[in-house]
């Protein structure tokens, strides 16, 4: 890979973090099985197909294109049609004559009316003082700004796999170290009893052998579990029910010295394409938008409307449910509307858009801040780690080399059990802690592209758009 400048940015032995999308849900599915390695490529794979947050988050971008759609409606005529048909009765017993004296009706019966009519009307905005384009491009921004959102939850999520990866990566390395490490106290053990047997060592000196022995089973016990703990937080991060029966790859991360990474154009690269500073971007357009909108609520606007409808009544039935009648109307009308005076109100709302723009203005300056000091900051810490795999493969070579000597030295009766034991715990430890290094390694570079922005990018994922299971 190679940064934004064309310089390489280092053989990441993290893993493959560049993703090839070869694979579909169903073939992934497939390959599940009795024996398969699961590889941080497959980790990341699987997890763009199955895990939960990344599909919403690939839903989410589905609705860019309804919010612009519905923005460029208000460009267009509003249209209702409309039907309607009923029936209406009365009965009067008792009317009046045109004096307003009641005379009793001497044939009383129930009127019974029906009617039917249809409408068609169509009204368009002529003219709002460019409020729709100022909408159409709040809208536009808006939907940058929630796809942004999406894409930067795309980059935590395909982050928190990794590190589920790597913890469970490291928690296999640590339970290799330590059934090592059990093997050397077996051995151990072995040199004790033979030399206990010939009475060139005390009950003691075997009775020690055998704590450490029976410490170290109970280390790997505890390690065992913490494999599968963190086995159990992989497949969720992952969210595929085919992982199951599935090991995890236990190639160790190889570091590098950060020295090939190019800081500048990571940051430049970061500023330029991450999702949080680009948001802030977006939300400042919106905020641009808003006022431009604001503003043009002073001038006049100016609208048409149409409308025709027609009708039929009837006695009784006649008329009910019917169906292209003879009477109609209509109507064409021109309206204008020039704001005059609001009590101040749209001054009012001009001036909070306003303040709100220099607002965002300063929230976007902040967050390239934010994104530089961490960006940096996360590259200090990975070369703090580098230097830290250095030294601690130096302390595990010398304790390793120190432990033989003592061993050999304990064998002529030079050293003591507890001389031994000292060795022993010292050379584990410093083979622990270079375990425990190399993965802090891999973390911190994975900090390092997630502060940038780029952990999509660096996984090969662009920006967060693939989608090989076809599902969003």
């Amino acid at each position: 890979m190679k940064g934004a400048r064309g310089k390489p940015l280092g053989a990441l032995a993290i893993g493959a973090l560049a993703l090839a999308f070869a694979g579909t849900a169903a073939e992934l599915r497939a390959q599940a099985g009795e024996g398969s390695v699961l590889t941080l490529q497959d980790a990341l794979t699987r997890a763009i197909v199955h895990n939960p947050e990344y599909r919403q988050a690939l839903n989410r971008m589905e609705l860019e294109g309804i919010q612009l759609r519905q923005a460029w409606g208000a460009f267009l005529p509003d249209l209702n049609l409309s039907y309607s048909t009923g029936l209406s009765f009365y009965q009067e017993s008792v009317n009046f004559d045109f004096f307003g004296n009641p005379i009793e009706n001497p044939d009383v019966r129930t009127i019974v009316n029906s009617n039917s009519s249809e409408g068609i009307r169509a009204g368009l905005q002529l003219f709002q003082g460019g409020r729709r384009f100022h909408a159409y491009s709040q809208a536009r921004a808006q939907a940058r700004v929630d796809r942004l959102s999406a894409e930067r939850d795309l980059n935590r999520i395909l982050a928190e796999v990794q590190r589920q990866f790597f913890f469970a990566q490291r928690q296999r390395a640590r339970l290799a170290v330590e059934e090592e490490l059990l093997i050397a106290r077996e051995r151990d053990f072995e040199v004790a009893e033979r030399r206990f047997e010939l009475a060139t060592v005390g009950r003691s000196d075997l009775l020690g052998a055998t704590l450490e022995l029976q410490n170290q089973r109970v280390t790997v016990t505890t390690a065992r579990g913490q494999v599968e703990k963190a086995m159990l937080a992989l497949r969720r991060a992952i969210g595929d029910p085919a992982l199951a029966s599935l090991d995890i790859e236990q190639q160790l991360p190889e570091p590098f010295d950060p020295a090939n990474l190019d800081l500048e154009a990571l940051v430049e690269e970061g500023l330029g394409r991450s999702p949080a500073v680009a948001a802030a971007a977006a939300g400042r357009a919106v905020r641009q938008s808003m006022l431009n909108s604001q503003k043009a609520s002073r001038w006049p606007s100016l609208s048409l409307s149409s409308s025709v409808s027609r009708w039929s009544r009837g006695s009784d039935r006649d008329a009910l449910f019917g169906f292209n009648p003879d009477d109609f109307s209509g109507s064409v009308s021109l309206s204008v509307s020039i704001p005059v005076f609001s009590r101040f109100q749209t001054s009012q709302q001009i001036a909070s858009a306003e303040v709100e723009l220099r607002n965002a203005g300063e929230q976007l300056r902040q967050s390239e801040l934010q994104l530089e000091e961490q960006v940096r900051a996360g590259f200090v810490d990975l070369e703090t780690a580098w230097a830290n795999v250095e030294q601690r493969e130096t302390a595990a070579e010398v304790a390793s080399a120190r432990l033989r000597i003592v061993q050999e030295e304990y064998r002529l009766a030079v050293k003591s059990i507890e001389e031994l034991r000292a060795a022993i715990r010292e050379e584990a430890g410093a083979q622990r802690d270079l375990v425990d290094q190399r993965f802090e390694f891999a973390v911190a570079l994975l900090g390092l592209y997630e502060a940038a922005g780029v952990v999509a990018d660096r996984a090969g994922l662009g920006n967060g758009n693939a989608d090989p299971g076809g599902e969003g």
